[in-house]
């Protein structure tokens, strides 16, 4: 990535702690912290901090909050292996439920799995729009005509989009949130920890998960605009008019279809797009989430290998997420800062099949004993909010000047002029 100088040679780590993985997820989450921090200025990691943030932890009213949907998760297939459903949204577990024919329970949903061929339900569930993905091995994606087209993409990329004025450095950062999850809002609570003026805005038709919500909502704004209506759409453009970074991590081409593509970023801005299958290839565009590449790119077979169990033993955290979500954040502000320095408008993209390629890339799959990812009770903060008595991860740089806020609280405003 263009941009001053990180400093690496003068970073500074702390603390302790680990992720119990037949993959190095252990360097992956230090470099994009690191990444992150340094590009903020902040020559410091805390690792304790680092693993509690990658295991997303969040309580409210001192009970955690369940990651998973009923129905997500893994169903063995009648060859004896196994595919994964990805349910939390009820739209897609509802598109499971209704192309397999049968009751929305897991006993149910596991009889129906086993009448088909695995890799013709993925093809019809995806088909059907719905998040499903046969495990395969290390050796099956690496012959994916998939894996072939992003095999060789750097981690990011950065391409200038045109000329424009060089904006002043030092300015408090306006910016323009749209994710939903967790990568695209990880990005946006980090821009946030460290000073950034962050507006995530959705439509309120669109569907959540609380969980995500409350855990990547510190430090930011909520608001509802739906750019399928004129006055949601006028709005939206005032507010991308004035932004310093707009953030993209919805499907490839949501916002381009809907009037607002790269063209309609306003000059000397910079845009970070996020994805989970890129831009490029077959399956370009999929939908996916973290597991669910884990799943398709043989990440989950490996491991469960390596374990030496009988079951699916995917990474110990949502690793893919967290990290392209910092690593996100890097690109933004070091974007920034080159901005104030040559000037143009530029665009950094990432995605999730990347960052899995990094992860494969720092070593092959060792054998391990699963052991779940442990919060630092030391690196957690609490917060009173709406949600009731909050406690999430806190922040691996910088700091939340306040707790999540539920979506739809805020005026669709920008908080203040630029400093």
């Amino acid at each position: 990535m263009p941009g001053p100088p990180l400093g690496v040679g003068h970073l500074r780590v702390t603390g302790g702690g680990g992720l119990a993985s037949a993959f190095d997820v252990d360097r992956l989450a230090l470099a994009s912290v690191a990444a992150a921090n340094l590009a903020h200025g902040v020559a410091e990691v805390d690792v304790a901090r680092v693993v509690t943030a990658f295991t997303g932890h969040v309580a409210v009213d001192g009970e955690p909050m369940p990651k998973w949907a009923d129905l997500s998760g893994y169903y063995r297939t009648r060859d004896d292996r196994f595919m994964q459903f990805h349910c939390n949204f009820a739209h897609h577990a509802d598109g499971v439920v209704r192309r397999l024919g049968c009751a929305p329970t897991r006993e149910a949903v596991q009889d129906a799995v086993l009448t088909w061929d695995p890799l013709e339900l993925e093809a019809a569930l995806i088909a059907d729009g719905m998040i499903a993905a046969r495990l395969r091995t290390l050796e099956e994606w690496h012959d994916h005509p998939h894996a072939a087209a992003v095999r060789d993409l750097p981690v990011v990329t950065v391409e200038r989009l045109g000329d424009a004025p060089p904006r002043p450095a030092g300015r408090r950062l306006r910016v323009l949130d749209c994710s939903r999850v967790l990568a695209g809002p990880i990005a946006g609570q980090t821009l946030a920890a460290h000073g950034a003026d962050v507006l995530r805005v959705g439509a309120a038709h669109l569907p959540s998960v609380d969980v995500g919500v409350i855990g990547t909502g510190a430090g930011k704004r909520n608001a509802f605009v739906d750019i399928d209506e004129p006055a949601g759409a006028a709005t939206f453009a005032a507010l991308l008019d004035d932004a310093d970074v707009w953030l993209d991590a919805y499907r490839p081409g949501a916002f381009a279809d809907r009037g607002f593509d790269l063209d309609r970023l306003p000059a000397g801005a910079v845009a970070v797009q996020l994805c989970a299958f890129d831009w490029a290839g077959p399956w370009a565009g999929r939908r996916g989430f973290d597991s669910i590449v884990q799943s398709t790119t043989g990440v989950v077979h490996a491991g469960t290998t390596a374990a030496d169990v009988d079951g699916p033993v995917p990474l110990p955290v949502q690793a893919l997420d967290y990290a392209t979500g910092f690593l996100a954040a890097c690109a933004a502000r070091r974007l920034v800062a080159h901005q104030a320095d040559v000037g143009g408008t530029w665009l950094a993209r990432l995605s999730l099949v990347r960052t899995r390629n990094l992860l494969v890339s720092l070593g092959a799959p060792k054998a391990f004993t699963p052991a779940p990812a442990v919060a630092d009770e030391g690196s957690l903060e609490r917060f009173d909010t709406a949600f009731g008595a909050v406690t999430v991860a806190g922040p691996v740089g910088g700091r939340f000047s306040w707790g999540p806020r539920p979506l739809g609280a805020d005026d669709a405003a920008w908080a203040a002029a630029p400093d």
